[in-house]
């Protein structure tokens, strides 16, 4: 008997979670890319949309989904590396400040992407910078 090894099933995913992606995985790479080299963000972001899709169903149930999507990205990005040393106790501040002054993505669009609006993401953004400039000279302003 010969054996051979079969193809995986085919998976046909949402629609939904297909735009979500399309949308999404630039600043998810972007995020990621600021803390792991090119080749371990893109498998981490990878990685990170696998868990996605897999509560995909739970994601979409919740009353902001990308919020949550964006909660399972991070958890995933976080178990692969350190935070950087950015001196923030706040984990959503400590996110906007990575997408907009590191990671170069506008206010806008840190706000579509951690699902959150943009007034919450000036506001941490906003209170970051006045606590670095009181408390030392930055070189992320």
């Amino acid at each position: 008997m010969r054996l051979t090894h079969p193809e995986p099933p085919a998976v046909d995913l949402p629609p939904a979670f297909l735009a979500f992606h399309a949308l999404h995985h630039p600043h998810y790479l972007a995020y990621a890319g600021a803390h792991l080299p090119p080749e371990d963000a893109t498998a981490a972001v990878r990685e990170a949309f696998g868990d996605v899709v897999a509560h995909w169903s739970a994601i979409v149930s919740h009353p902001n989904p990308t919020a949550r999507a964006w909660e399972h990205f991070t958890r995933c990005i976080d178990a692969r590396t350190p935070p950087l040393p950015l001196n923030t106790n706040r984990t959503l501040e400590y996110q906007a400040v990575v997408l907009h002054l590191i990671a170069g993505c506008s206010i806008p669009v840190t706000a579509d992407t951690t699902g959150q609006h943009p007034s919450k993401i000036r506001y941490l953004l906003h209170v970051w910078k006045s606590m670095r400039t009181a408390t030392a000279p930055d070189t992320l302003t």
